[in-house]
C-alpha cells in the first residue's frame, strides 16, 4: 500500500486555496501586490505601444505637430511592416515544402506523428492566425507572446448505412438475402487539437524584469502574469471546469459593473478601429504562473518543494482559484521573446520607436502641401480701392470694369515639390531603419535602370536580412511543435484518431512521444526557413556535389564512409512536388507497416483503403 501510494500520480486538479484563512492566501496576497505594481511600472511602455499601433493603423493622434485642414496619413510604417510580414511569413511556410522536421538519436522517423502535427497546424490555421500576427506584433511592439492550450469540441455526426435484412441466429445478428435497408446512424464524437493565442505585450508581465526568459523568472522566485478579460459565459465555463471556486465566480459576476481599473486594453482599441463597437461588460482577471511549495501529496506546505502552479486573481485582490500546472510536461505554456535581445532585459524595444518621428514628419509634410494646394484653388484678389471699388463677381464670363493695374490676382506658393521631397526622404529612412529592401515591395522604388549585378546584389541582401529576421519566428515555431507533441500525447484519443485518419492515425498511435522524450531523444524542429535556402543550394550546388560524390564512392568506402543518396532525393522530391505529392512519388517502404487482420477489417469497415506491406504474406 505504501509503494502504491508513493507511485500514485499527484492530483493536478486539486484546489490549493483551502479556507478563507489558509496560509497560501497570505502568500498569494503578497504576490498580487507585486503583480499590480509590475503592471503600473510598465504602463508607460503600454502607452508607447498604443501610439505605435496608431502609426500602423494610420490613426492621427496627439503626436502630430501640424494641425491644419487636411488630415492625410501616409502609410509608410504600415507598408514597411506589411512587407516584412509577407516576406518572413513566406519564408516560414515555403511553397510546396515541408516546414516540420523530426530529428532522433537513433535515426528513426515519426512520420505518422509529423503528419498529425501538420494536420493540427492546418486546423489551427497557424500561418494566417498565428505566424503573421506574431510577426506583426514583434515589429510593432518589439516583443512577441504566444500562448498554447488544448481545446475540444463535441459534434453529433449523422451517417447513412446500407445493409441487407438481418436475422438473429444463435444470439448473433446475421445478414440475410433480400432488399437492402438504409438506416440513419447518429453518433457523438469529440475532436481536440492545440489552440494558439497571440497576446499583446501590454497584457503580459514577467517578474523580475531583468530575467532573460520566463523560465528564468520562475526559477528565481518570480512570476508570469497574463491579463484575461472574461464575460459571464466565460466565468461560468471556468467554474464548471473547476478552474475557479463557485463562490469566487458568483462574486466576480456581481462585481463586473464596478471593476474599471483603467488598464491598457489594446484589443478593444483594435476592435473599435475596424468599426465594431466593443460593448458589454467584462471582468478583468489576472492569470499568474508561479512556483509554490507543495508536499509529496500535492498540498501547500511551507517546507515543500517548489512546483509550478497557476493562480487566477480577481479585481478585489481575491484569489479565484489555484491549482498545480495541469500539463504533464510541467512547462509554462507561454513563449515570450523580444525581436532584438538585450542582455539583462526580458522585454524588447519596438523597431517602430526609432521611426515614429519620421512618420509624423511625413504626415506634416503631406498635410502642409495639401492645405497649400487647397488654398491655391481659391485665388487672392488685390485691388486699388481708389481706382476700382465696384463689386467683383467670381463667375465664368464675368466682366469687371476697372482701369489697368487696379486688380491683381495672387496665388499661394506651390509646396508640392517640397512636400514630395520630404515624404520621399522619410520613406527611405523608415525602410532603411526597418530593413526593407526594394525586392520586398510589390513594385520597385528605384527609378534608375536595373542591371544584372544590381538585381543580384539586392537578392543577396534580401536573403541575408530575411535569414536573420526569421530566426525569432523559427524559435516560436519549434516551441509550438514541442508543445503540440506534448499536448497530443496527453489528450489525444488513439481510437478516434485511427478512425479519422486511417494509416496515418495508426502510425501516430505507434509513434507517441512522451513529454520526457520530447526535446531530448526526439526533437521536432521548424525547418520552413531553411527549406528555402536548401532549395536554392540544391539548384545551384547540390546536383554538382552529388555527381562528384558518386564518382568518389570507392574512395569514400575506403575511408570508412558510406554514401546514401536516398535522403537527398527525398528532400529534392518534396521540394519540387511538395510534401504530400512527393511522398506519394518516392515511397519509403519502411513506413508501410504491417497490421493484424482485425485492424485491417476495422479500417476497411470505416471506409479506408488499406495498404498492405509487400513483404506481408
Amino acid at each position: 500500500e505504501e509503494e502504491a501510494e508513493a507511485s500514485a500520480p499527484v492530483d493536478r486538479d486539486r484546489d490549493l486555496l483551502g479556507g478563507a484563512r489558509s496560509k497560501i492566501r497570505g502568500r498569494l496576497d503578497k504576490l498580487f501586490d507585486d503583480v499590480f505594481r509590475g503592471f503600473e511600472d510598465q504602463a508607460e511602455r503600454a502607452d508607447d505601444q498604443a501610439r505605435y499601433w496608431d502609426a500602423y493603423n494610420c490613426v492621427i493622434n496627439e503626436c502630430q505637430f501640424y494641425h491644419g485642414t487636411a488630415e492625410i496619413y501616409f502609410p509608410a510604417i504600415r507598408d514597411a511592416i506589411n512587407a516584412i510580414v509577407t516576406r518572413l511569413g513566406n519564408q516560414m511556410f515555403p511553397q510546396g515544402g515541408r516546414a516540420i522536421e523530426e530529428v532522433s538519436a537513433d535515426g528513426t522517423q515519426a512520420s505518422g506523428l509529423i503528419g498529425l502535427l501538420e494536420h493540427y497546424l492546418r486546423e489551427a490555421q497557424y500561418e494566417i492566425n498565428v505566424n503573421r500576427p506574431l510577426c506583426r506584433h514583434l515589429q510593432i511592439e518589439g516583443h512577441g507572446n504566444l500562448y498554447v492550450d488544448w481545446a475540444e469540441i463535441e459534434r453529433q455526426v449523422v451517417s447513412r448505412e446500407t445493409h441487407g435484412p438481418r436475422i438473429e441466429i444463435g444470439g448473433e445478428q446475421v445478414e440475410a438475402p433480400g432488399e437492402d435497408i438504409e438506416d440513419i446512424k447518429e453518433e457523438t464524437i469529440v475532436e481536440g487539437r492545440p489552440v494558439f493565442e497571440v497576446l499583446h505585450d501590454c497584457d503580459v508581465l514577467i517578474l523580475p524584469h531583468t530575467a532573460d526568459t520566463p523560465e528564468e523568472a520562475l526559477a528565481n522566485g518570480g512570476s508570469v502574469t497574463i491579463v484575461r478579460r472574461w464575460s459571464k459565459t466565460k466565468i461560468d465555463q471556468m467554474e464548471e471546469g473547476g478552474q475557479i471556486q463557485k463562490r469566487a465566480a458568483r462574486d466576480l459576476k456581481d462585481a463586473m459593473a464596478k471593476m474599471s481599473r483603467g488598464e491598457s486594453n489594446q484589443e478593444k482599441k483594435l476592435v473599435e478601429h475596424v468599426g465594431i463597437q466593443a460593448k458589454g461588460s467584462e471582468a478583468t482577471v489576472w492569470e499568474t504562473w508561479t512556483m509554490l511549495p507543495l508536499d509529496d501529496k500535492g498540498a501547500y506546505s511551507e517546507d515543500g518543494r517548489p512546483r509550478l502552479c497557476r493562480v487566477f486573481f480577481g479585481p478585489e485582490r481575491e484569489a479565484l482559484g489555484c491549482k498545480r500546472n495541469p500539463y504533464w510536461n510541467d512547462r509554462l505554456p507561454l513563449w515570450s521573446k523580444p525581436w532584438e535581445k538585450v542582455a539583462g532585459v526580458q522585454k524588447g524595444d519596438s523597431p517602430v520607436s526609432r521611426v515614429a518621428s519620421l512618420q509624423y514628419e511625413i504626415n506634416d509634410a503631406i498635410n502642409e502641401g495639401a492645405d497649400a494646394a487647397t488654398l491655391s484653388a481659391g485665388p487672392i484678389i488685390r485691388r486699388d480701392s481708389e481706382k476700382s471699388n465696384g463689386p467683383l463677381v467670381l463667375a465664368i464670363g464675368a466682366i469687371w470694369d476697372a482701369p489697368a493695374g487696379a486688380i491683381e490676382m495672387m496665388t499661394f506658393p506651390d509646396l508640392t515639390p517640397r512636400a514630395v521631397t520630404r515624404v520621399q526622404m522619410g520613406i527611405q529612412a523608415i525602410f532603411q531603419s526597418l530593413g526593407v529592401n526594394p525586392s520586398m515591395l510589390p513594385q520597385q522604388t528605384s527609378t534608375s535602370k536595373s542591371n544584372q549585378a544590381k538585381v543580384a546584389q539586392e537578392q543577396a541582401i534580401d536573403l541575408l536580412t530575411t535569414a536573420e529576421g526569421v530566426k525569432v519566428l523559427t524559435d516560436a515555431g519549434t516551441w509550438a511543435l514541442g508543445w503540440m507533441v506534448d499536448l497530443d500525447y496527453q489528450f489525444r484519443d488513439t481510437e478516434i484518431t485511427v478512425r479519422q485518419f486511417g494509416d496515418l492515425g495508426r502510425e501516430a498511435e505507434l509513434e507517441q512521444v512522451a513529454p520526457l522524450q520530447n526535446r531530448s531523444g526526439f526533437s521536432f524542429l521548424w525547418r520552413g526557413a531553411e527549406q528555402v535556402k536548401m532549395m536554392a543550394m540544391m539548384q545551384q550546388q547540390g546536383t554538382a556535389l552529388l555527381n562528384v560524390a558518386r564518382g568518389m564512392r570507392q574512395e569514400l568506402m575506403a575511408e570508412g564512409m558510406q554514401l546514401r543518396l536516398a535522403p537527398a532525393f527525398e528532400a529534392a522530391f518534396q521540394s519540387v512536388f511538395g510534401a504530400f505529392l512527393g511522398s506519394k512519388i518516392l515511397i519509403d517502404q519502411r513506413h508501410q507497416l504491417t497490421m493484424s487482420q482485425g485492424e485491417e477489417n476495422a479500417m476497411l469497415g470505416e471506409g479506408f483503403e488499406v495498404h498492405v506491406h509487400p513483404l506481408d504474406n
